[in-house]
C-alpha cells in the first residue's frame, strides 16, 4: 500500500505539501498540486484521515535555516526573527546547512515536525523548492516566495564611490561560487566597464578556502591595487590585518569598502565604509511573505532591496 512518503518522492515535493493537497488546502502552487494528484493516482494512494488531520494542523513553529559559514549574519538575523515571530505568536526552530543535500534533509526534518513554514537564508538551495519555503538571498525563481538584497547594485555603488575618490585599480573578494557572489561579480564588472576601466582577473578572488587565503593571493599577485571591495565586514578585518603585516596601511595605501555594515564595521580601525546590508528590511519582507503564505495569499514577486552608502574612514581620496 502506497504511503505519503511514496507520493512525496514521486511528486518531488515534501510530505507537508502532499498533505495540503490531499486536504484541499489553499496556498499550493498549481504545478505542485498537479504533481501530487498525478502521483497519488499513479500509486493508488488513499490518505489516512487521522494522519492527514494531524499533518495539516498548525504547530506555530517556523523553521529557520542559515549557513554555518557566516557568523555575522547569524548573529544579526536571529534576534530580528525571534522578535518578529514572537509578535506573530510563532516559535523558531533554527538549523544550519551549507549544501543542497543538507538543505533537503533539514527541510524534510522540519516538515516532519509540522512546521507551519520554513525561512531559508542564503546558502546553496536546491532548484526545486516546496511551497512552504520562503527564501532570502538565494536567487530562486519568481514563482517562489523570495526576498533578496541587490548585491549587484551594492557592488556597482562601491566601485563608483571608489572611482569618485580617484581609485582606478579595484580588487574584489567574493565569498564563494553562490548566487550572491555571482551578483557581486556582475556588478563589479559592469561598473568597471561603464567607467572604461579594465577588468583584471587577478584582482578577483574567491574566499571558498577562507578570506585570509584569498587576500594573501591578492597581495602575492603581480597586480597592484589601491582599493578593495569585500562582501563581509569580517573579510575587511582580515584584510586590514594582512595589509599591516605586509607594511601596507589602510586607507592610505589600500582603501576598503564592505557590502555589509554589521556592528563590527564601526569598531574596526579605521572604521569601515560600507554599502549597508538591510537586514531589518529583509526580515520584515520575509515576515510579510510568511503572513501571505499562512493566509493562502498568492505569490507576488518582490523587487530586490538596496543598501545605502555609509562613509567612514577606510576610504581615502587619491586625487
Amino acid at each position: 500500500m502506497a504511503t505519503i512518503t511514496d507520493v512525496s518522492k514521486l511528486a518531488k515535493v515534501s510530505k507537508a505539501t502532499v498533505s495540503r493537497v490531499m486536504s484541499g488546502s489553499r496556498g499550493v502552487k498549481e504545478a505542485s498540486r498537479d504533481a501530487v494528484l498525478k502521483a497519488a493516482e499513479e500509486l493508488n494512494y488513499r490518505p489516512n484521515v487521522a494522519a492527514q488531520s494531524l499533518a495539516t494542523q498548525r504547530s506555530d513553529y517556523i523553521g529557520v535555516i542559515l549557513s554555518t559559514t557566516d557568523a555575522g549574519q547569524v548573529s544579526t538575523y536571529l534576534p530580528l526573527f525571534a522578535k518578529s515571530l514572537k509578535q506573530l505568536g510563532k516559535h523558531m526552530l533554527v538549523n544550519f546547512a551549507d549544501t543542497p543535500s543538507e538543505y533537503l534533509r533539514i527541510v524534510d526534518e522540519l516538515n516532519n515536525r509540522h512546521c507551519d513554514a520554513i525561512i531559508a537564508i542564503g546558502g546553496n538551495l536546491p532548484s526545486t523548492l516546496d511551497d512552504n519555503i520562503i527564501t532570502i538571498d538565494s536567487g530562486t525563481s519568481s514563482d517562489h516566495r523570495a526576498i533578496g538584497y541587490d548585491y549587484s547594485f551594492a557592488s556597482e555603488s562601491a566601485c563608483r564611490y571608489l572611482s569618485s575618490k580617484g581609485h582606478s585599480s579595484i580588487a574584489v573578494v567574493l565569498e564563494d561560487e553562490g548566487y550572491a557572489s555571482q551578483q557581486v561579480l556582475d556588478g563589479y564588472k559592469t561598473s568597471l566597464q561603464n567607467m572604461a576601466m579594465p577588468v583584471n582577473r587577478q584582482l578577483i578572488v574567491t574566499a571558498s578556502n577562507g578570506a585570509e587565503q584569498a587576500i594573501l593571493s591578492l597581495l602575492n599577485s603581480y597586480s597592484s591595487f589601491t582599493a578593495l571591495v569585500v562582501m563581509r565586514d569580517s573579510q575587511a578585518a582580515i584584510a586590514m590585518k594582512l595589509l599591516k603585516d605586509f607594511n601596507l596601511s589602510t586607507p592610505q595605501e589600500v582603501s576598503i569598502v564592505s557590502l555589509e555594515d554589521s556592528a563590527l564595521a564601526s569598531q574596526l580601525t579605521p572604521p569601515l565604509t560600507c554599502i549597508s546590508y538591510p537586514s531589518e528590511k529583509l526580515v520584515n519582507e520575509a515576515i510579510a511573505e510568511l503572513s501571505d503564505y499562512l493566509n493562502a495569499r498568492p505569490v507576488n514577486s518582490k523587487p530586490l532591496l538596496s543598501g545605502n552608502l555609509v562613509t567612514r574612514d577606510s576610504v581615502v581620496s587619491r586625487k
